[in-house]
């Protein structure tokens, strides 16, 4: 089935919020660094395969985004303790300190949009957001690993 023009016009404004978030609130990260980071610090220390499962990305893509946050100082590589050959990894304390400024202003940046919004308008939009969470995780399957 065609998406309608209100469900195009839906879409290019959850884009534009997206990109809006990333570039105020989560400056040094961009939202799938702020994403992962947040996976590592609540989860880790993990291998990338974990933080790719989590993250329902390909490992490619969880390893390119490790090793951005592992350049910038924000988590470190450690050998697994169950498995030598394997890698872990966990948030540093500058990542630390970057998830939990960057939270802030992301906070402090939805505040400030919705000053202005009556109760039942934040409720409604949080019931969609819980809708559309939902809706992705019954509909959107996690991308397959390519075959090597």
């Amino acid at each position: 089935m065609r998406p309608s023009h209100l469900q195009l016009h839906s879409r290019n404004q959850l884009g534009l919020v997206h990109r809006a978030i990333a570039r105020h609130a989560l400056a040094e990260l961009g939202s799938q660094g702020f994403t992962a980071l947040a996976v590592i610090a609540k989860y880790g220390p993990l291998r990338i395969g974990d933080v790719a499962e989590r993250l329902s990305i390909d490992v490619s893509v969880a390893s390119r985004q490790v090793a951005a946050l592992e350049g910038s100082g924000y988590i470190v590589r450690e050998p697994d303790a169950d498995d030598r050959r394997a890698r872990r990894v966990s948030v540093t304390a500058t990542g630390t300190r970057v998830l939990e400024e960057s939270h802030r202003r992301m906070v402090e940046a939805f505040s400030t949009a919705m000053a202005g919004w009556e109760d039942d308008e934040v409720v409604a939009l949080a019931h969609g957001l819980d809708r559309l969470r939902e809706d992705f995780r019954h509909t959107v399957a996690p991308p397959k690993e390519a075959a090597v």
